[in-house]
């Protein structure tokens, strides 16, 4: 009979320790036997093990756990509802250990709760860090970066994992949106272009991922447009360095050669040895294109571009604007949103994403002072519209304006508030 691998056999223990518990009372024997043998299996792995649940995935370290026990995608769930992201057990976890992090689990009370041997949080834990520190590294936005290297780097080379690390980027951001956190805060802060790549990914998963939130999408579809954010220019790597970080503008040549980077990022995805969601190569390829089929790479005539494709051009717009380059001023944050109405109007950039977007940046807001295209000023009325971006406005001389009827008048600038 083949003798099953240490980690599957520990995870299968793991899982019925899990179901044991929710069918007998704590200090059963059956649980007490279970722990013991969990705990076992274990020690035969000889290192530590890390496990979470992405998606529908069961990942341990790096890698997707086919055909994953049920019972353990169970703890999983149950996991994830106290507020936690994955676990990490070490090889001398101790029986009583287990059982009374299991306890905790079954209770959704992890809050305070310390084990020698047993850490819980994200899928990647050092192994100084107790519950209560890593809660506090992944809150900060900064601390995602290293991740984003990682994640980004291994997708580029193709090497299998990269995908699994992508994706908890993605839901360590849905979780703190989910919670309420300001994660648009640290992006309003001018960046320089040093290691320029990666923030903007970062960034524009956040932006995207918040958009999608705010519309009401479903987690799963909301989890996949944030992942598809964060892989969006990975394609820019297949772009020579000379070209990719080049001081000055492109030429003729290199743009032709840059403009080629959603075709590298769409096939360097569909290449991955991991399984992915058919969206990410398609907003790789697209989210370059405009609602007018204007952009690049050239396309046929007519053909339907993806709603989230349109929703990453946002966000991708947003945080390309407001980067310090060697080529490009830097441009405010109202600013900014001025020059995406000129280009809404335009027919680049999707109206209904946009006007998210105006709602989670707080401009176009009631009070808020803009300069209409005839060259007035006036402020946004307090009536909402049935469109943020055509506001309802007041002149300084007292005339109401709903834009929303209006075909030639709009919002040209914004002011400060």
């Amino acid at each position: 009979m083949r003798r099953r691998d240490p980690v599957d056999q520990f995870l299968r223990d793991l899982g019925n320790l899990f179901r044991a518990r929710r069918m007998y009372p704590s200090g059963n024997e059956q649980v007490t036997r279970a722990a013991r043998k969990a705990v076992d299996a274990l020690a035969a792995v000889g290192d530590q093990v890390r496990i979470a649940r992405i998606g529908d995935d069961l990942v341990v370290e790096d890698r997707i756990v086919p055909d994953p026990p049920a019972a353990v995608l169970a703890l999983l769930d149950a996991l994830s509802s106290a507020g936690r992201e994955g676990a990490q057990f070490d090889p001398d976890t101790r029986p009583g250990d287990l059982s009374a992090w299991v306890e905790r689990v079954v209770a959704g009370q992890l809050d305070g709760f310390a084990a020698a041997g047993i850490r819980t949080g994200s899928l990647h834990l050092t192994a100084n860090q107790g519950s209560a520190g890593m809660v506090d590294a992944a809150a900060g936005y900064l601390s995602l970066m290293p991740g984003v290297r990682d994640a980004l780097s291994d997708l580029a080379e193709e090497r299998s994992g990269g995908l699994v690390r992508a994706r908890e980027i993605v839901r360590a951001i849905a979780g703190q949106l989910a919670t309420g956190e300001m994660l648009m805060n640290p992006i309003r802060g001018l960046k320089t272009h040093d290691d320029y790549t990666f923030t903007h990914a970062l960034n524009v998963c956040v932006i995207a991922s918040a958009i999608a939130r705010s519309m009401g999408l479903h987690r799963g579809l909301t989890d996949t447009v944030g992942l598809a954010a964060l892989c969006h220019d990975v394609g820019k790597e297949k772009i020579p360095p000379e070209i990719l970080n080049k001081e000055g503008a492109l030429d003729a040549r290199e743009k032709a050669i840059m403009d080629q980077h959603p075709l590298h990022g769409a096939a360097l995805l569909l290449r991955l040895p991991d399984r992915i969601d058919p969206l990410l190569p398609v907003v790789a390829y697209q989210h370059h294109l405009g609602t007018d089929g204007s952009g690049y790479p050239a396309r046929p005539s007519a053909p339907r571009i993806h709603p989230a494709s349109l929703l990453v051009a946002v966000a991708d717009t947003y945080d390309a604007l407001r980067t310090v380059r060697s080529y490009q001023r830097p441009v405010s944050e109202r600013e900014a949103f001025a020059i995406m109405l000129r280009r809404w109007r335009q027919g680049k950039l999707h109206g209904e994403f946009l006007g998210v977007f105006a709602d989670l940046l707080g401009v176009l807001q009631p009070g808020d002072p803009v300069t209409l295209s005839d060259g007035r000023d006036a402020f946004v009325a307090p009536v909402r519209g049935p469109d943020p971006l055509r506001p309802t406005v007041r002149t300084r001389d007292g005339e109401t304006v709903p834009l929303a009827t209006c075909t030639d008048l709009w919002v040209e600038t914004l002011g400060e508030p």
